[in-house]
């Protein structure tokens, strides 16, 4: 998979970004809103990455994507379009390193996804979850047009709010 927009390009992640993702799922921001993935070294980050494409493989075009700004060809964030298991239709999310946030990135990232998953899915709605205490992730949500829609607990960390934005 490849989108891009002015500023950006989205590719599918690699095992090859371990560096990166190792960066990211370590960040404090990903830790306090996301989840502590436990990952210790770029190695352990390797074998994570490898597990998570290797099962997404089979999901048709479902999965991680590298957020790259173009400007510079650095990583700088992560899209996710995953169908799981409690949802009836494919979550989308979004998270970057604090190089990345604040200037619109996210935003950029995320209309493209949306997008990929209505033409390539052909579903009628694409979901979103935020932790509660995550309001600039649902500050950004609503500005793209999302509604809430309720909480729901998807992960087992707790209730999730629930977003979702009808095409």
């Amino acid at each position: 998979m490849l989108l891009e927009s002015e500023r950006l390009i989205i590719r599918d992640a690699l095992v090859s970004d371990a560096p990166f993702y190792f960066e990211l799922f370590n960040d404090p921001d990903w830790i306090q809103f996301i989840g502590d993935k436990n990952l210790k070294s770029i190695e352990e980050t390797e074998v994570y990455l490898k597990d998570i494409l290797f099962k997404n493989l089979k999901l048709g075009g479902l999965s991680f994507f590298t957020v790259i700004l173009k400007e510079t060809n650095r990583p700088i964030g992560a899209s996710t379009a995953l169908q799981r298991n409690t949802l009836d239709f494919i979550d989308i999310g979004y998270a970057f390193l604090p190089i990345g946030r604040g200037k619109g990135y996210a935003t950029e990232a995320t209309k493209l996804i949306i997008e990929y998953v209505r033409t390539k899915f052909k579903q009628e709605k694409v979901l979103a979850l935020t932790m509660p205490k995550n309001e600039k992730s649902q500050k950004l949500l609503k500005n793209l047009g999302f509604n809430y829609i309720g909480m729901q607990q998807v992960f087992e960390n707790g209730e999730d709010c629930v977003f979702e934005y009808v095409f």
